[in-house]
C-alpha cells in the first residue's frame, strides 16, 4: 500500500504546483546509500477483475469484492523508483498522538494519514447523507466469526486462522489478506481490521474501509518499522 502513498504525494505535489514532474536533486546515492537498502520484496497480490477464473468460489468472491467501494483498492497500481521506495521507509516516523506518519521524498517532507490513503486509492468517499458506521469491536467480531461456521469456538481474535473460515467468505478473507496485507497462507492469523472489512462486507454496513485498511497499513508499518529500524518517535 505505500506504493500508493507514495504515487499519490507526487501527483497532488504535481498538480499544487502545476508543473511538469522534476528530476531528483539529488542522486540516488545520495538520497539513500546503497549500503543502507532495505529487503523490500513483492508482497502484494494484484488480480486482474476481468480474467475468467475457472474457480468458481474465487469468482463468487471476485463479483461480492466488485461491489465494495473500495474495489479499487484491489485493482490499482503504480510505479514509483525504487530509491523512493527506500527513501519512504528510512525517513518514515510515527506520531502516537494524531496517528499521522512523516516521510521525505526527494527534498520534500509529506504526512500520510488515512484522508490520503483514502485519495490516493479514490475510495470510500464521505457522504453527510449516509454516514458511516462504527466497525464491530473485539467481542462483536468473534461473535461474528462463529455465526458464519467457524468449526471451534473462537474466544480470541488471534487465534482465527483465514484456512478455517467456509467458503466463501474464506476466499475473501485470503483476497483480503493477499492484497491488501501481502500474507498468503491461509494458515495466516487475519488482524482485527481484516475481519473487520470482511464483517462490512458480509453484513453490507457502511463501514469507512479507508479507515480500516489505514489502521491495518499502520498495524503491519510499524512491525516492519521494528524489525528493520530503531523506531523514531516524536
Amino acid at each position: 500500500m505505500f506504493v500508493f502513498f507514495v504515487n499519490a504525494l507526487l501527483q497532488n505535489t504535481m498538480a499544487e504546483q502545476n508543473v511538469p514532474a522534476q528530476p531528483p536533486t539529488r542522486t540516488d546515492e545520495q538520497i539513500v546509500p546503497r549500503s543502507q537498502w532495505l529487503t523490500i520484496g513483492k508482497s502484494n497480490l494484484l488480480f486482474n477483475a476481468q480474467k475468467i477464473q475457472k474457480n468458481p468460489i474465487f469468482q463468487i468472491s471476485v463479483d461480492i469484492l466488485s461491489n465494495t467501494n473500495f474495489f479499487q483498492a484491489f485493482t490499482a497500481s503504480a510505479n514509483v523508483p525504487a530509491i523512493y521506495l527506500q527513501q519512504f521507509w528510512k525517513t518514515m516516523s510515527y506520531n502516537e498522538k494524531t496517528r499521522v506518519y512523516s516521510c521525505q521524498l526527494d527534498e520534500q517532507w509529506f504526512d500520510l494519514s488515512a484522508d490520503l490513503l483514502r485519495k490516493a486509492l479514490a475510495i470510500t468517499p464521505v457522504n453527510p447523507t449516509h454516514p458511516f458506521e462504527l466497525p464491530p469491536s473485539g467481542d462483536t467480531v468473534i461473535d461474528f466469526v462463529n455465526e458464519l461456521g467457524y468449526p471451534e469456538p473462537v474466544e480470541i481474535v488471534s487465534s482465527i486462522r483465514t484456512n478455517y473460515v467456509y467458503q466463501p467468505w474464506r476466499a475473501i478473507l485470503s483476497l483480503l489478506n493477499q492484497c491488501l496485507t501481502g500474507k498468503t497462507s491461509g494458515s495466516d492469523k487475519p488482524r482485527h481490521p481484516v475481519l473487520q472489512m470482511l464483517w462490512g462486507i458480509v453484513t453490507q454496513t457502511n463501514v469507512d474501509h479507508a479507515e480500516l485498511i489505514w489502521e491495518e497499513f499502520t498495524q503491519g508499518s510499524r512491525i516492519f518499522l521494528t524489525q528493520s529500524k530503531p523506531q523514531k518517535q516524536f
